[in-house]
């Protein structure tokens, strides 16, 4: 017979992975978005954004995903690092690709 953790999880925890979920979903969105105009500006012969920025975004999308696949599995510090994971992926990908 195995115990099972029935203890709640404390609030700034839950708050803590529905942000680093946020983040990590609008990552998705906006590598979505990248993707979307690279084929229309490559179906008018337009430069668009690149294969590299296109490919850099959808990198730290899947990044970013599993860090918060995780840490919605998990317990404890876990979730503290991989939430700051997915800030980072994202303050990174906006700093490189969009503000720098």
């Amino acid at each position: 017979m195995t115990m099972v953790d029935t203890k709640p999880e404390p609030r700034v925890a839950r708050a803590w992975r529905g942000v680093s979920g946020a983040l990590a979903v609008g990552l998705v969105l906006l590598a979505l978005g990248m993707i979307g105009v690279q084929v229309y500006a490559g179906t008018r012969d337009l430069p668009g954004p690149g294969l590299d920025v296109v490919g850099g975004h959808a990198a730290a999308a899947v990044a970013a995903v599993a860090a918060q696949l995780v840490a919605d599995r998990r317990k404890g510090w876990v979730v503290a690092v991989c939430g700051l994971a997915v800030v980072v992926l994202t303050a990174l990908t906006l700093w490189l690709f969009w503000w720098a």
